[in-house]
């Protein structure tokens, strides 16, 4: 199935041309070599940069997250067109199941990474508030420990469709955060019920692993950035550890009738 994408300018739908995407309005995007393109409108260097990238890539080759991963793949079997918004380089984006796929994220570099690793996904640099997508246009959407962008789920997401969230349950990394604070705390429980769509459903996945690479795991987390400089030299310094990585995958489905 061919992409679908809506000019991030004007809305009018696009259509490829010599290596580009290009609208009626004669808006244009070039198609990189790997594949993505760019239909953000921030002129900037946004999310994730290289070195975070491959520290991120560099944790989850190893599988660690392999479970949570597989979760997914199965929840999604069945999916017609599906985004996954704040996609990162790909990892959990390449299993999901969908025949027509789109992963978003506005780091050029990790759509970059995404792009040469998975062939099967349309990627795109785009911010998840601002979709270039059409109204009604997808039947599956996954939020994977990203912010959600709620009045756009409801845009995109057709009647009957499905939001799927992943956001870190209660235990999640309690010895990483141990280690680097005075005092750890549990993770408060955020699902709550989205207007447009029936109750929450929730699935909790855990699991309590050895990790060899501390590290890499703490840079891939929000709390590389808020934590002291003993902290992060505990952290450097620590040996394998067992660690556990506790989630909520939360299914949201869109009213039929609203």
């Amino acid at each position: 199935m061919e992409a679908e994408y809506r000019c991030p300018i004007c809305h009018e739908g696009l259509t490829r041309k010599e290596g580009a995407l290009v609208c009626r309005n004669r808006h244009a995007f070039n198609i990189a070599r790997q594949g993505y393109v760019n239909l953000s409108r921030k002129q900037k260097q946004a999310g994730d940069n290289r070195e975070m990238v491959q520290a991120r890539t560099r944790f989850l080759e190893k599988g660690y997250y392999g479970f949570l991963r597989e979760a997914l793949a199965d929840m999604t079997a069945g999916a017609r067109t599906l985004a996954d918004i704040g996609c990162g380089q790909g990892w959990y984006t390449r299993k999901l199941q969908g025949q027509l796929k789109y992963g978003f994220d506005l780091s050029k570099e990790a759509i970059r990474h995404a792009a040469a690793t998975d062939k099967e996904t349309n990627y795109a640099v785009a911010g998840i508030y601002d979709l270039p997508l059409a109204d009604a246009s997808l039947d599956m959407v996954t939020s994977i420990f990203t912010p959600l962008p709620e009045e756009e789920m409801r845009r995109v997401i057709q009647p009957g469709g499905t939001l799927i969230q992943v956001m870190p349950g209660p235990d999640h990394l309690l010895e990483l955060k141990e280690l680097a604070y005075p005092q750890a705390y549990r993770n408060p429980d955020k699902v709550r019920h989205l207007d447009g769509f029936e109750e929450p459903e929730c699935i909790h996945v855990k699991k309590t692993v050895p990790v060899s690479d501390v590290w890499d795991l703490f840079e891939m987390t929000p709390y590389r950035y808020r934590t002291s400089s003993e902290g992060l030299r505990r952290v450097r310094e620590a040996k394998p550890m067992d660690i556990t990585f506790d989630f909520v995958i939360v299914r949201h489905q869109r009213k039929e009738n609203d």
